[in-house]
């Protein structure tokens, strides 16, 4: 018997580290932050034995040990700290009296008379334990600070699936195991089958967490990546047009000594009609605050030029952070890709790229 309730220690354990992993941010390596958990719930298994497995004891022992470790393992203010310990201690006395109302129902006997089979306790226990992790990831699958790619989301609303279904076998068995002669073998292996079902569970949570995380790792070094790249292909690109901007500088200078030799004001309309086309090509960039939107623009201002389309951009200020550069390379790009083709096909050939008021 004393084994059965180290397990259920050991398995709160679990489903209260995933429970915290999912809400908050660790500041220890796994290990020492197993260490201190495991620690805490062995301490609280002896305190259980000491106290002769009272429920109010066990409760306030439960809330305290929660407490510690969410605070020393996680970046996690205490006020929080007593919430969610709070939280969890509610959930579990809420799934145990579900629970063990629901077997009573089922079974037809009293609330507590469960326990005095050793199979039934097991399998209510179990079932215990998987509503109660199914809750507390339902909880944080709602409402976590973790912001995952929606195909891990839906990954993650899938797995929901498995925790229910083992509930609903865990009853079934249950119900089998008491209201049939079952032998001992069978009764041992409803048990079994019960036990794997909850280990089962908290597998297949703890190898999704650890998916997303090497997700979430992996994209976090694609963006970073993709940062360097973009700021690299900026400067480059702002040598370049410095360099433009010089050779534009020292042009400038001759034709200003040109204009100032001509005599007539309408020769000075002549030359200056001569020369402002070969102006166009020195286009500036760095107009707004997002790098890859400059980009965008004196690419396809570039483009526009090419083609002798008037391109105009009209962007004072823009605060872009929210979308992501290559979301907004897709966005843009599609939309001023059919701009260019539209305006190529036009009698005044024209883009203007402005917010509209």
């Amino acid at each position: 018997m004393q084994t059965f309730f180290f397990a259920v220690y050991i398995f709160e354990a679990i489903i209260a580290f995933m429970y915290y992993s999912d809400n908050y941010k660790t500041k220890r390596n796994y290990w020492m932050t197993f260490s201190i958990l495991f620690g805490l719930y062995i301490l609280a298994f002896i305190a259980n034995i000491i106290d002769g497995n009272s429920s109010y004891i066990n409760g306030i022992v439960f809330f305290f040990i929660n407490i510690v470790f969410s605070k020393v393992c996680f970046e996690i203010s205490i006020k929080s700290c007593v919430f969610h310990s709070s939280f969890l201690l509610a959930i579990m006395f809420l799934t145990e009296f579900v629970t063990e109302a629901s077997a009573s129902y089922i079974l037809h006997i009293p609330i507590d008379a469960y326990k005095n089979s050793f199979n039934a306790l097991v399998i209510i226990g179990v079932i215990c334990k998987i509503l109660y992790l199914l809750i507390c990831k339902l909880v944080s699958y709602f409402f976590s600070y973790k912001n995952y790619p929606d195909s891990d989301n839906k990954r993650t609303s899938v797995l929901f699936l498995f925790p229910i279904t083992m509930i609903i076998t865990s009853f079934v068995l249950l119900y089998a195991s008491t209201q049939y002669s079952f032998s001992r073998n069978l009764n041992l292996a409803c048990t079994l089958i019960s036990v794997i079902s909850l280990i089962f569970c908290c597998f297949i949570f703890i190898y999704n967490q650890v998916i997303q995380r090497q997700q979430s790792e992996l994209f976090n070094l694609r963006s970073e990546k993709q940062k360097e790249e973009i700021n690299q292909t900026f400067y480059n690109l702002l040598e370049q047009k410095n360099a433009e901007q010089r050779v534009f500088v020292h042009d400038i200078k001759h034709h200003l000594n040109a204009i100032n030799s001509i005599d007539s004001l309408e020769g000075v309309r002549k030359y200056v009609a001569k020369i402002e086309p070969s102006l166009d090509k020195y286009q500036f960039i760095g107009r707004t605050q997002n790098k890859m939107l400059d980009l965008i623009l004196s690419r396809y201002s570039n483009i526009c030029a090419q083609n002798n389309i008037d391109f105009t951009a009209d962007v004072r200020v823009s605060n872009l952070n929210f979308i992501e550069d290559n979301d907004l390379a897709s966005m843009l790009g599609n939309l001023l890709d059919n701009a260019v083709e539209a305006a190529k096909n036009s009698l005044n050939p024209r883009i203007r790229f402005k917010k509209n008021n």
